[in-house]
């Protein structure tokens, strides 16, 4: 037998099944007031018509169009920790061949 799910709602904490309307609030509405309650799965009809981005969204684009320039900060390792690495490694080579 499948387990049947249930959520609290969230705006007078009854307890509803998935997939049916909350009894608590269509009590306080009342079913016959033809008020049509919207379900919490459907959209805001605000947000139809929104110029949204596709899902082929170019950050540096958007990045250069809103701020005159392309991020010109490179993320790396600064050259100076790649020398100390490299002077870190040799004295490990040096010392495990038994030079001192």
């Amino acid at each position: 037998m499948p387990e049947v799910l249930s959520y609290e709602c969230p705006f007078c904490r009854c307890e509803v099944r998935v997939g049916r309307s909350c009894p608590g609030c269509a009590k306080r509405q009342g079913r016959g007031s033809g008020v049509r309650v919207r379900k919490t799965w459907q959209q805001e009809t605000a947000a139809d018509g929104l110029d949204l981005p596709d899902s082929d969204f170019d950050y540096d684009e958007y990045v250069a169009r809103e701020f005159g320039r392309l991020p010109s900060r490179r993320l790396g390792v600064p050259w100076y920790w790649w020398l100390l690495g490299l002077l870190a490694l040799i004295a490990i080579i040096l010392s495990w061949l038994g030079f001192h």
